[in-house]
C-alpha cells in the first residue's frame, strides 16, 4: 500500500462493518433472546455477502480485460493489443516515475506542474503514474492532466486510490484534449528493442482499495512475473503497490523467477537513492516517493519523482525533489 497518511474515512473494507453495526442496532440495545440468535446470524451474512457483491473489485492483471485502442500514441510510440511499443530501432528510454499525490490539492498540482518541467529538462519519453493519484474523475484529471503533454504518453497505473470508472472518465477527458494518457490496467507492456516492462495496477486485497478500484491476484502477478523473466534484455516490472521489505508491502509481489528492476509506489515518502545497473536478476526495487505537496504524519518531506533512465540493457536511476515550493508542515 503506498506510504500515506489517510485522510478517507470509509474504504471498501470499511462497508460491511457498517452493515454489521446497522444489523446489530436493529437488534436493540438489549441481550437478545436464543430464539433469535439464527435470524440475526444469517441476517449478518447475507448483509455481508450482498454488500460485498455491490462493491466487488475491478479485476487489475487478467487475459480476458478488453483491449484498448489501438494506433498511435504520442511521439513515437504505438499501441497494439495490451502492448505499448517504441516505434523505431530506439534503444534508449527516460521514463519519468510519479506516484501517491493523494488528490488535486492546489500546492500538489503544483509541485507536479514543477516535477514535470524537471522531466521535460530531461527529455523525458514517457511518463509512468504508479496510482494513488486521485479518486474522483476531478482529481485524476487535475493530476494527471498536468503530467500528460502531447508529445510524451503518460501510462496510468490505478492504484488503492483510483476508482476505475473515475479514472477511465478522466483519461478519455485528457485524451480528447490532444494530450496521451494510457490506462495501465489494459496496457499489460511496455517494449523497447532491448527492454521490457509489465505493469500491474491496483491492490492485492480489496481491503486496500478506497473507491471502486481494482484488485489482482497473486496467480496473476506469478504468471506476469514468469513471461516477464523469459524476456530478453532489462526485465523491468512496474506496480502500484510496493513489494514487501522490512517495513511494509505486499509478500505476493517478491515472488516468482528473476527479474531485474521493479519500480513501485511508496511505502514511505522519500525517493530511492541514485543507482544503477543492468540484466542481473538482481530484482533491484525503485520508489519515485510521494508527490503530496500537503502535510503527511509522521513525516512529511519535499513532493517527489523519479527518473529511469535505460540504455540498451542497462539503467540508471536519480531521484527529484520539488523543493521549490513552500515545504508543507504537519
Amino acid at each position: 500500500m503506498a506510504w500515506r497518511d489517510r485522510r478517507r474515512e470509509v474504504t471498501m473494507g470499511d462497508r460491511p462493518l457498517f452493515v454489521v453495526a446497522a444489523v446489530l442496532a436493529a437488534c436493540g440495545s438489549g441481550k437478545p433472546p436464543a430464539s433469535a440468535a439464527p435470524r440475526v446470524a444469517n441476517a449478518l451474512v447475507a448483509a455481508i455477502t450482498i454488500a460485498e457483491q455491490r462493491h466487488a473489485p475491478w479485476r487489475c492483471v487478467a487475459e480476458d480485460l478488453p483491449e484498448p485502442a489501438a494506433g498511435p500514441v504520442g511521439k513515437g510510440w504505438e499501441l497494439a493489443g495490451r502492448t505499448l511499443r517504441r516505434t523505431g530501432n530506439a534503444k534508449d528510454l527516460v521514463i519519468g516515475v510519479v506516484a501517491d499525490a493523494g488528490g488535486a490539492d492546489a500546492k500538489t498540482v503544483a509541485a507536479l506542474g514543477r516535477l514535470r518541467a524537471k522531466l521535460d529538462e530531461a527529455s523525458a519519453d514517457l511518463v509512468l503514474a504508479l496510482g494513488g493519484m486521485g479518486t474522483t474523475q476531478h482529481e485524476l484529471e487535475a493530476t494527471l492532466g498536468v503530467l500528460a503533454k502531447p508529445g510524451s504518453p503518460v501510462v496510468a497505473l490505478p492504484g488503492d486510490l483510483e476508482s476505475v470508472a473515475a479514472e477511465t472518465a478522466a483519461i478519455a477527458a485528457i485524451n480528447a484534449k490532444g494530450a496521451p494518457v494510457v490506462d495501465g490496467r489494459l496496457v499489460r507492456w511496455i517494449e523497447l528493442p532491448e527492454t521490457t516492462i509489465g505493469t500491474i495496477a491496483g491492490a492485492g486485497s480489496p481491503l486496500r482499495l478506497v473507491a471502486d478500484g481494482c484488485a489482482w491476484r497473486a496467480e496473476d502477478v506469478l504468471q506476469l512475473y514468469q513471461q516477464l523473466s523469459a524476456r530478453p534484455g532489462l526485465r523491468v516490472a512496474a506496480t502500484a503497490e510496493a513489494p514487501r521489505d522490512h517495513r511494509a508491502g505486499e509478500p505476493a509481489l517478491v515472488l516468482g523467477p528473476a527479474i531485474d528492476l521493479v519500480i513501485h509506489g511508496p511505502t514511505h515518502p522519500a525517493p530511492s537513492p541514485a543507482q544503477s545497473g543492468g540484466r542481473d536478476g538482481a530484482r533491484t526495487l525503485l520508489s519515485p516517493g510521494t508527490a503530496d505537496a500537503t502535510p503527511r504524519l509522521p513525516e512529511t518531506r519535499a513532493p517527489a519523482a523519479g527518473l529511469l533512465v535505460i540504455h540498451g540493457a542497462s539503467w540508471s536511476w536519480k531521484p527529484l525533489e520539488d523543493k521549490s515550493g513552500e515545504r508543507p508542515t504537519p
